[in-house]
């Protein structure tokens, strides 16, 4: 399994549910919004970003808060915009920390054998 492909795919479909979602979606030019902008605006405790890396790919962020953007996509006036969210009226799955992991795994005890 693609593991880029399949995680590419989720974090499309959260962006999209988000932007369903959410009380204010807007659509916007890309100009100003290019991949290295949106990552660089990316980096925030809890912000997950995207590129899928195709000619028809898609980029993005989801901030922590929910609010977020997703640029690109097929069709020529997808690739020329961009669709921007506020926070989403939902508050966002929090995905575990490798932290959260090894808390749940001493937790749970023993390894068994």
């Amino acid at each position: 399994m693609n593991v880029g492909r399949a995680l590419t795919t989720v974090l499309a479909f959260a962006a999209i549910c988000l932007v369903g979602a959410s009380a204010v979606a807007k659509e916007v030019s890309i100009k100003g919004h290019s991949r290295s902008d949106v990552k660089s605006g990316c980096s925030g405790d809890g912000d997950v970003g995207w590129y899928s890396g195709t000619k028809y790919g898609t980029y993005g962020c989801v901030k922590a808060d929910g609010s977020g953007i997703v640029c690109g996509g097929y069709t020529p006036h997808y690739k020329k915009t961009c669709s921007t969210f506020r926070e989403a009226s939902f508050p966002p799955p929090k995905l575990p920390t490798r932290d959260d992991a090894v808390k749940a795994a001493e937790a749970d005890g023993p390894a068994q054998k």
